[in-house]
């Protein structure tokens, strides 16, 4: 599962069974919800790994988004810890320009500038960047037995 944390909304993105693609699942509103809708969706698709996009700055460093997102996988962390009986890893992942590359892909692909201008879509999409470029950087096994739905 691919995060793209937001103070106001969070795009959620899946993969296929064999890691391969990321395909953007929902967008969330940040509300005291928040959590437990993670959770559920967690446990209804056997989900083993979150991958939370950490916005860093250009130089590499911290910012205030990079430390709110970090703050939101640690509390995640803790959660997942005490009501998933699997254990369920979360990792941060470098997302930088996830968003403007989001934007670019929607105006490449011809989506009409009504719906470019749906945040949750751009967020949606966030997400799936962040999720793909993972997967993308972590080689699948060829064995057959490792090959889990677990992202």
């Amino acid at each position: 599962m691919g995060i793209d944390f937001g103070l106001k909304r969070v795009g959620i993105a899946v993969s296929d069974p064999m890691r391969i693609i990321a395909q953007g699942f929902d967008t969330l509103a940040n509300d005291s919800a928040l959590s437990a809708k993670i959770l559920d969706i967690v446990k209804k698709m056997s989900v083993s790994k979150i991958v939370v996009g950490k916005p860093l700055k250009l130089s590499g460093k911290e910012g205030d988004s990079a430390i709110e997102a970090s703050k939101f996988a640690r509390k995640l962390r803790e959660r997942l810890s005490r009501e998933v009986p699997e254990e369920v890893e979360v990792v941060e992942w470098d997302e930088r320009f996830t968003t403007t590359i989001a934007q670019r892909t929607q105006i490449e692909l011809g989506v009409r500038k009504k719906d470019r201008q749906k945040k949750g879509n751009l967020d949606r999409m966030a997400s799936q960047l962040i999720l793909q470029s993972y997967l993308d950087s972590h080689p699948r096994s060829n064995d057959p037995s490792e090959r889990r739905p677990d992202l």
